[in-house]
């Protein structure tokens, strides 16, 4: 608990720090105090968990570190922050770094003498349910895949000329199911720790349920499918404790651009337009600076022109969009969205962060209480993560993981696809 409450305190400083250098436009200094908070809260949990996945860490990463890069001001397009966009972002760290660590003590204290699991008689065994769970979904997914080509009569990979063919290959209802293969590589990965355990070798189970998916991914020319699947299943790996030699990690990540790069080509995206649509202050940036840049900090100054121009909140309205798009209630109204229109930078930069829609919806406020429910669901899976006693726990530990480790780019829980991938990992929980 104090170790707890001194970190908060040095947080609490650097930002400080960071705020009044920033209302200096001293933007260098600014930017170093953020990162090298985000750097000293992960570090700090990396020597707490010995994790380098530690959910807490990478949500200082994804955040503050964020945050940090857009402080640097390398574009045109970056303003003066508000006072509400500092607040909003210092109260959302603090909130749900503090939430998490009570919840996960208050679940130890409460459940480490009396247990709360108790052991239920399957008629299968593990192996059975894991080939199951593998089979079923794959089917489910190229089923729903081939039901969407022959009704759209297209498969965005063959298309030609065509940069957002992938924008156009969904059917309402079914495309959710299509893209539920991203599960499929991750539950694979416990599929093997499974059968190390047992010293047992992979099985063409285990090998059709990483290969399938990815090879789908890239059918549907979804650089987030392909890399989502892909990270899912590393950072499931590790998490269920398996060590990666740097050869290793070094090929897997080769393996991942080369195929990032071929996608990339495939949906016809020319350099020109990536470099130029950012305004960066030096023209000559190069490009491989120039994208990641754009993706990270333009984000946060889109929350900023939000809280500059926003003059009616949305009242959990975009905060609830994933239900009323998965109980179908958002047909009833289908200009209740558009009522609340994005604030950007530029027409063509719409990505987010983390806690765009909370502020959206109910301003600080919303913040704050988004911050505490995700603070509570993240020590709820600290505490599951280390009982160790479903695997599937450790498939949503790596799901948030990676949320977190990206939490500047877009907001994630208010996106229907993040919840159902999230509910089926749930059921798989509840099934194992």
């Amino acid at each position: 608990m104090m170790t707890d409450l001194k970190h908060l305190i040095i947080y609490t400083a650097a930002y400080l720090m960071s705020y009044i250098t920033g209302r200096a436009e001293l933007s260098a200094l600014s930017s170093i105090c953020l990162i090298c908070a985000a750097v000293f809260l992960y570090y700090m949990e990396h020597r707490r968990t010995r994790e380098l996945l530690n959910l807490r860490g990478l949500m200082a990463l994804g955040i503050l570190g964020g945050e940090g890069i857009a402080r640097l001001q390398l574009s045109r397009l970056s303003t003066v922050w508000t006072d509400s966009t500092w607040l909003s972002f210092y109260l959302f760290y603090l909130i749900f770094y503090a939430a998490s660590g009570l919840t996960e003590r208050l679940m130890e204290s409460k459940f480490s003498t009396s247990g709360i699991h108790k052991i239920y008689k399957r008629k299968i065994s593990d192996e059975a349910l894991f080939r199951i769970l593998i089979l079923s979904v794959i089917v489910i997914s190229w089923t729903a895949f081939i039901y969407e080509a022959i009704n759209l009569r297209f498969i965005p990979l063959f298309t030609v000329d065509t940069p957002h063919a992938y924008s156009y290959f969904h059917l309402k209802g079914i495309h959710y199911f299509t893209t539920l293969n991203v599960l499929v590589p991750g539950i694979s990965m416990l599929y093997l720790e499974h059968r190390k355990k047992r010293a047992l070798r992979p099985d063409a189970i285990s090998i059709l349920g990483i290969i399938l998916p990815l090879l789908l991914s890239v059918l549907l020319v979804s650089r987030f499918q392909f890399m989502f699947s892909a990270i899912l299943a590393l950072f499931t790996a590790t998490s269920s404790g398996r060590k990666y030699k740097l050869w290793q990690a070094m090929v897997i990540f080769v393996l991942m651009i080369m195929v990032y790069v071929g996608i990339t080509v495939a949906r016809a995206h020319s350099v020109e337009y990536l470099n130029g649509i950012f305004e960066m202050k030096n023209p000559d940036t190069p490009i491989f600076i120039t994208q990641p840049y754009m993706y990270i900090a333009n984000n946060f100054d889109n929350f900023n022109v939000m809280t500059r121009e926003l003059t009616v909140h949305s009242n959990g309205i975009r905060m609830l969009y994933p239900f009323l798009t998965l109980t179908g209630l958002k047909f009833i109204n289908q200009d209740l969205a558009a009522a609340f229109p994005l604030f950007t930078t530029k027409e063509e930069l719409t990505t987010l962060t983390l806690i765009y829609d909370a502020w959206y919806d109910f301003g600080l406020m919303g913040v704050t209480v988004f911050a505490l429910v995700i603070g509570m669901i993240t020590g709820f899976i600290l505490y599951e993560h280390k009982l160790d006693s479903n695997p599937f726990a450790k498939l949503i530990y790596a799901e948030l993981a990676f949320y977190f480790s990206v939490s500047f780019f877009t907001t994630w829980f208010s996106n229907p696809a993040t919840w159902f991938y999230l509910g089926f990992s749930v059921l798989f929980y509840l099934l194992y």
